[in-house]
């Protein structure tokens, strides 16, 4: 039987990318790609890149327009980059205006267009949602570098409420729903089992608090197969 062929864009998340025991980015060698790619049959071609925003996806569809037009399905996982912010330049100047890196009008905008893109260059987008942060590690790892004053500048933007953060990603997360519904293209929902873990979420992270480790990529993996019907 022929694999299905499938063109992966997206972020640190889709690119399988941990940070390690010394605090280091590094690639994970067994990531939901790898997994999925094994047992469901899958012929997975990864454009995962570190960093990347919608924008950046735009030009990944121009640069690998070949490849999605002969794939059957395009998996499109963007967000978790978009809501971010410059935490330096708050940290400095608190007082000044501080927008994400697309705002989420423009993001939910720009993903329509992804999406007709994909579908132009004759193949099926399926969206991944984002797993949740854990506001509290993020935090953390953000400010690792600051002192008291830049750290207690970023605390009070957030008024004074750390899970500010969660709640923020987590409206363009939403957002990935309501493009959905709106385009007709199906999403697979990777967000629910991390909620279910609640308290013990934390063993699925590492210690940035926003990528996941292995066993978090082993519960996307499990995640996306008990949705594999979307990719049949």
């Amino acid at each position: 039987m022929e694999l299905k062929k499938i063109t992966a864009l997206g972020d640190s998340l889709t690119r399988g990318v941990v940070l390690n025991e010394k605090n280091r980015y590094s690639i994970l060698d067994n990531s939901f790609i790898d997994i999925i790619s094994e047992t469901l049959g899958l012929e997975i071609t990864n454009y995962g890149k570190f960093g990347c925003t919608i924008d950046f996806g735009q030009q990944m569809i121009d640069r690998h327009a070949d490849e999605i037009s002969g794939s059957d399905y395009t998996l499109l996982e963007f967000g978790g980059n978009d809501c971010d912010f410059n935490w330096g330049k708050i940290a400095d100047s608190p007082a000044d205006e501080h927008l994400p890196k697309t705002i989420l009008d423009a993001f939910k905008e720009k993903f329509g267009k992804l999406i007709e893109r994909v579908r132009a260059l004759g193949s099926k987008p399926v969206i991944i949602s984002l797993p949740p942060i854990d506001s509290e590690y993020y935090f953390s790892f953000i400010s690792r570098f600051m002192n008291g004053e830049q750290r207690e500048n970023v605390f009070n933007w957030l008024g004074g409420d750390i899970n500010v953060i969660s709640r923020w990603h987590e409206m363009y997360n939403r957002a990935l729903f309501e493009i959905s519904r709106l385009m007709h293209a199906p999403i697979i929902d990777i967000t629910t089992p991390f909620d279910k873990y609640q308290g013990a979420m934390r063993k699925l992270y590492c210690a940035d608090g926003i990528h996941p480790n292995a066993e978090g990529h082993r519960l996307i993996a499990a995640s996306i197969a008990g949705n594999s019907d979307i990719l049949a």
